[in-house]
């Protein structure tokens, strides 16, 4: 078991995210699936999720998720096979909540999230707290991509699907976080640091993004490094050889964030091939020409 459950001081609506990195699937699908926790009505039903995953059975779908292993295209000692999730209610709101209500937000999180993934979402009820165990697989599905999200994105998905609660379900009123300077009011003062130190490096993550950005759509590594210097971050130089950007008060090193000089030269690789096959194609149409003529 991952989680104990939902614990009484929780005050609202709340999505915790646990990484896994060994392949030990079974384990927690059993857990979500066979628990005693697990949510059923006065007539004995109850709803399980499976989104890109075929089949009713935890032997199917972990033989699915070892084949999606498959498509991993970088494998890491650290790599994340599977993430833990729960959607959470406030306590006070139990009156107000049935598995119809579950079941459309956990459709709708994993829409947020990423339909891409592979999951399992199966309604708990532990404690007094009506909360969703989601299965996330490590891989989108077929693809190899990582399902990993940027602590920005995480707290973006926060903010939309509670959104779509208050729209939906407005008599959740009690499962509603208070965005703003309130918000360490409502909170203690340990929780809301917490929050603080989350929204510092949620700024990181975006400058990074940005950074990711730039190199996605750089022609070559000295126009990456002019993208950079346009949208505000300085490159710095170490030995006369450029290593990194800062942006105000953060500084990042370029192969510390994984952009290994290998990597930037790759761009270099990159537009030189481009080139050589506009020229190679130049080539072949001028020929082209010259046996139509």
């Amino acid at each position: 078991m991952v989680f104990s459950g939902i614990h009484p001081s929780q005050q609202v609506m709340i999505v915790k995210i646990k990484s896994h990195k060994r392949p030990t699937f079974r384990k927690l699908l059993d857990y979500m699936l066979n628990d005693t926790d697990r949510l059923h009505d006065k007539l004995g039903n109850s709803f399980c999720i499976t989104h890109n995953l075929k089949g009713s059975s935890i032997d199917s779908w972990e033989k699915q998720l070892k084949e999606n292993e498959t498509y991993r295209k970088q494998k890491r000692s650290n790599s994340v096979y599977f993430t833990h999730e729960i959607l959470s209610w406030h306590r006070d709101d139990a009156k107000h909540i049935n598995l119809e209500k579950m079941e459309i937000m956990a459709r709708e999180y994993i829409r947020f999230r990423n339909p891409r993934g592979m999951y399992v979402a199966v309604p708990h009820f532990d404690k007094e707290h009506y909360h969703i165990h989601f299965f996330v697989s490590g891989l989108q599905y077929k693809s190899g991509q990582s399902m990993r999200m940027s602590i920005s994105k995480m707290q973006e998905i926060k903010k939309d699907i509670q959104h779509f609660q208050q729209v939906k379900f407005p008599e959740l009123i009690k499962s509603v976080v208070q965005h703003g300077r309130s918000q360490k009011s409502i909170t203690g003062e340990k929780e809301y640091q917490l929050k603080y130190r989350a929204g510092r490096e949620s700024e990181k993550e975006k400058i990074i993004s940005k950074i990711n950005d730039c190199y996605n759509n750089a022609t070559s590594k000295a126009n990456f490094f002019s993208l950079l210097n346009k949208l505000g971050s300085k490159t710095y130089e170490r030995a006369g050889k450029i290593t990194g950007v800062t942006q105000g008060k953060y500084k990042f090193r370029f192969k510390r964030i994984g952009f290994t000089e290998s990597k930037l030269e790759k761009l270099n690789q990159a537009q030189y091939r481009k080139g050589e096959l506009s020229q190679s194609r130049t080539r072949d149409i001028k020929r082209g020409f010259r046996k139509e003529r």
